[in-house]
């Protein structure tokens, strides 16, 4: 087995000490001596410490836009020619996120999930630029989704705030299962909730 590399080790450390410590709080000093590297290797690979959390989130939300095809393929394939339904196609979004960030035997949330919480809680503007919309995942599911709201409309859709409400409701059942390991009943209800709102949303442009 070849040694992991230098990059992998930084970006691997960083995503551990950031979900623990918060982003803020995490030096660069902390995170190389960690990864046992030099304290310019950050800047070398990534060009600093904020790059570094980009290209971490880059990296993760790119395993989620691969869950998320395979999930949002299958629904439109037991729609098998028809219009997708959104709640399948909302749910599938829910899924692909839980499938990858919470463990649902042991009850821990995914370190990917906790460095969300921590970007959102101190604003890094950083998580927006790292979701990509014109991802193969995202823009079937965006796609499909649109064909539920006539032509003329579809420009009135607002994709950057639904997709920003669809993973902060998601980023919460995972949360509330992790306070309430054994509560499926809550995690259920969050993603009723999710999909309820997201039809709701839809069917505002088909009146």
């Amino acid at each position: 087995m070849e040694p992991e590399s230098t990059s992998k080790r930084l970006l691997k450390t960083a995503e551990r000490l950031m979900a623990e410590k918060g982003i803020s709080a995490t030096s660069v000093r902390e995170i190389t001596d960690a990864a046992e590297a030099n304290v310019a290797s950050v800047n070398y690979y990534f060009g600093g410490k904020s790059e570094l959390l980009l290209q971490l989130l880059k990296n993760r939300f790119l395993q989620l836009d691969v869950e998320l095809l395979a999930r949002v393929t299958a629904v439109e394939e037991n729609a098998a020619g028809g219009t997708p339904e959104i709640r399948d196609l909302t749910g599938a979004y829910f899924d692909a996120l839980a499938y990858l960030g919470f463990n649902h035997e042991t009850g821990e949330l995914d370190t990917f999930i906790l460095l969300i919480q921590r970007a959102s809680a101190e604003q890094e503007a950083v998580l927006d630029r790292a979701q990509d919309y014109n991802a193969p995942g995202i823009t079937k599911l965006i796609n499909l989704l649109a064909i539920s709201v006539p032509p003329e409309r579809q420009d009135q859709l607002d994709i950057p705030t639904l997709m920003g409400l669809m993973f902060t409701a998601s980023v919460t059942a995972m949360v509330a299962m992790k306070t309430e390991k054994k509560n499926d009943v809550l995690f259920s209800a969050i993603r009723d909730f999710l999909v309820a709102g997201v039809e709701a949303y839809m069917r505002r442009f088909a009146d």
